[in-house]
């Protein structure tokens, strides 16, 4: 049987890893897609989804932890984001690196102490459970939010063989096929 700590952090990792892939092959054009009326694209929801893992992460561990103004940004704390594919890439890496401190961070945390208070940056406590399932209840969102996006900007819509039609808007000459059934 696994324990609570084992399962929290697949249920992290897990969520993470759908996130990570819905940014694989990003190019700059589409990180910088924006759908009509909207006003986040992909590539600053990647940044908003990577900065409040930092953020979660700081205010759970670290002794002086980081506010969203003392982050390490990508390229420097900025209100627009660097229309370059070197700074997709960077903003994908940033986001790693959150993750991959809250991997290091779980290692050093022992069954019991999932149910022990931690700060959050609006100045209150939740056990490091809870803290763990906002931060990969956050990823899962903007996973299907990103996904989404992509989706529009290519033009697609279900994968072949998926007759929903829940919007009631056809979806004819815009499915995809989905790699297992290619093989590729």
């Amino acid at each position: 049987m696994e324990s609570r700590l084992s399962l929290m952090s697949f249920l992290l990792d897990s969520a993470y890893t759908t996130l990570r892939q819905n940014a694989e092959h990003l190019g700059l054009d589409e990180a910088l897609f924006v759908p009509p009326g909207g006003y986040r694209s992909v590539l600053g929801t990647l940044k908003h989804a990577a900065a409040w893992s930092h953020v979660y992460h700081s205010f759970a561990f670290d002794t002086n932890p980081c506010k969203w103004s003392q982050l390490d940004w990508p390229h420097g704390a900025r209100d627009t984001v660097v229309k370059s594919q070197a700074y997709v890439d960077d903003v994908i890496a940033w986001m790693d690196v959150a993750h991959q401190k809250w991997q290091a961070s779980l290692q050093g945390v022992a069954e019991g102490q999932l149910v022990e208070l931690h700060s959050l940056h609006w100045g209150e406590s939740a056990p490091l459970f809870d803290i763990i399932t906002r931060i990969a209840g956050h990823h899962l969102y903007h996973a299907g939010e990103i996904n989404q996006l992509r989706s529009i900007y290519k033009g697609e819509a279900w994968e072949e063989g998926e007759e929903v039609e829940e919007n009631n808007a056809p979806s004819a000459g815009h499915r995809v096929i989905p790699p297992w059934r290619t093989g590729s």
